[in-house]
C-alpha cells in the first residue's frame, strides 16, 4: 500500500492522539494498566509539542493517519517520541520509515529516545538503526525507560569531529599531545579503544563482551574499533594507537608472545558507525604497524647520559619495586596510584645486548597516551 509521510497540521492533532491512544494499548498490555504516560497525555498538551517542535503523519490511500512520530530540537541534540503505527499495518517497516524520515529533517544532530525496557520490539528498531542504549531509569517499581542514544553517522558528525565528554565530569575532555623530547611520536592507547574481530558482529556500544581481536593487525586491514576515551579526529584524519599493552596483563600472565604481538598502529579514521556522548564504534583503515621487537629498528636511537629508568623518572634505587615483567629480553615497570592515575614503561634488549626505552604510558582520568620511540643510554 501506498503510504506518504508529511508535516502534520494543527488540525490533524486529534485524530493523531486517537491514533496514540489505539497504538500504546500493545505497550500498556506489557504492564497489565493502562495508567502509562501516552494514554494519559491531553489534547493540549499534544497541542503544546506541536507548537514547540515537529509532528510527522503517515498517511493511507484512504488519507487515513496510520502513523506519526514526533521531535523537538535543543541545543543541537533531537529528542524523539511517540513514534507510532496503527496495530494493523505493523510490521511493513512503516516505524523505520517514519523513524528515517525525521531524522532527515535534523541533518548534523544527535538524536535521543526512550522506551520501555519491555518494549523489547522497539529496542530492536531503534538498535537496527543504529541506536545505542546509554543509561536507564526507573518510573515506578513496574516502570523502567532504557534510553538511547544515535549521532548522525556522516561526514557532518559533530562537524567531521569525533570527540567526547568526560563520563566522570561531563565536561569536554582533550588529551595533551605534546611529544616528550626523545620520543618519536605519541599513540592512544589500546586501554580505552578496542578491536573487534573481523569476523564478529558490531555489538551495541552499550554491550561490554565481545570478542577481541586476537592477532596483531596487518596493513591495508579494515578494522572497526570501540573508543571509549577522548578521541579527537577528524573523518579521513590519521593517527597512531596502541594495540595490546602490557598493563593488560598485571596480574602474571603476560609473555614474551604478548610483547611480540603489541605494536603502534597508523590508522586512517574512515567512518563513524554509531555514537553516543561516551563512545562511538569507527571504522579505520590500517596504513602501518611497528611491532614493539623492531620498534629499535624503525626509530633513529636517541640518546641519553642518565639511565632509561632515570629517564623515565623512576629513581634507581626504587625501580625494582615497579618491575612487573623482566623476561626474555623485556623489562617492564608500572606504577598506579589508587588505580586511576599512573605511568608504566618498557624497556626492550635487542639481539646484541643493547637495551632500548621504546613505550612510555600515562594515564589519569582524562588522559590515556602512550608515547613511542628508541632511546638508549649512554650509560653502558
Amino acid at each position: 500500500m501506498a503510504v506518504t509521510i508529511t508535516d502534520a497540521v494543527r488540525g490533524d492533532l486529534e485524530e493523531i492522539l486517537r491514533l496514540q491512544y489505539l497504538a500504546y494499548q500493545s505497550e500498556a498490555a506489557l504492564f497489565g494498566t493502562q495508567d502509562i504516560p501516552p494514554l494519559k497525555q491531553t489534547l493540549d498538551e499534544v497541542r503544546g509539542e506541536f507548537e514547540s517542535g515537529l509532528i510527522l503523519k503517515m498517511v493511507s490511500e484512504d488519507a487515513k493517519i496510520i502513523g506519526s512520530v514526533r521531535a523537538q530540537e535543543k541545543g543541537g541534540v533531537v529528542y524523539i517520541g511517540k513514534l507510532m503505527v496503527h496495530p494493523d499495518f505493523r510490521r511493513k517497516g512503516y516505524g523505520k520509515r517514519l523513524l528515517k524520515k525525521i531524522e532527515s529533517r535534523f541533518p548534523g544532530c544527535w538524536f535521543e529516545l526512550f522506551t520501555s525496557t519491555r518494549s523489547v520490539d522497539n529496542i530492536r528498531l531503534y538498535r537496527s538503526l543504529g541506536y545505542c542504549k546509554f543509561r536507564e531509569k526507573s518510573v515506578d517499581k513496574d516502570l523502567r525507560f532504557v534510553y538511547m542514544q544515535k549521532a548522525v553517522p556522516c561526514g557532518n558528525f559533530k562537524g567531521g569531529l569525533v570527540r567526547f565528554d568526560c563520563s566522570c565530569c561531563l565536561h569536554p575532555t582533550d588529551m595533551n599531545t605534546n611529544v616528550p623530547q626523545g620520543y618519536a611520536g605519541w599513540a592512544y592507547s589500546c586501554e580505552r579503544i578496542e578491536w573487534l574481530a573481523p569476523s564478529a558482529l558490531l555489538p551495541a556500544l552499550d554491550e561490554q563482551k565481545f570478542e577481541r581481536l586476537c592477532q596483531t593487525p596487518r596493513r591495508d586491514e579494515k578494522h572497526r574499533l570501540r573508543v571509549c576515551m577522548a578521541f579527537k579526529q577528524t573523518l579521513g584524519s590519521e593517527f597512531n594507537m596502541q594495540y595490546l599493552s602490557p598493563r593488560l596483563y598485571m596480574s602474571g600472565d603476560a609473555s614474551d608472545e604478548i610483547y611480540r604481538s603489541c605494536a603502534i598502529v597508523r590508522c586512517r579514521l574512515d567512518k563513524v558507525i554509531t555514537a553516543h556522548a561516551y563512545a562511538a564504534w569507527v571504522e579505520v583503515t590500517v596504513l602501518d604497524v611497528i611491532g614493539f621487537a623492531e620498534m629499535h629498528e624503525r626509530f633513529a636511537p636517541q640518546y641519553t647520559d642518565s639511565t632509561l629508568e632515570e629517564f623515565c623518572g623512576y629513581p634507581l634505587k626504587h625501580a625494582e619495586n615497579y618491575l612487573e615483567y623482566d623476561e626474555n629480553g623485556w623489562k617492564d615497570f608500572n606504577l598506579t596510584m589508587q588505580g586511576d592515575v599512573g605511568t608504566s614503561f618498557l624497556i626492550h634488549t635487542d639481539e646484541q645486548g643493547v637495551r632500548h626505552h621504546i613505550v612510555q604510558q600515562y594515564f589519569d582520568f582524562h588522559d590515556d597516551i602512550a608515547y613511542f620511540g628508541n632511546i638508549v643510554s649512554r650509560d653502558k
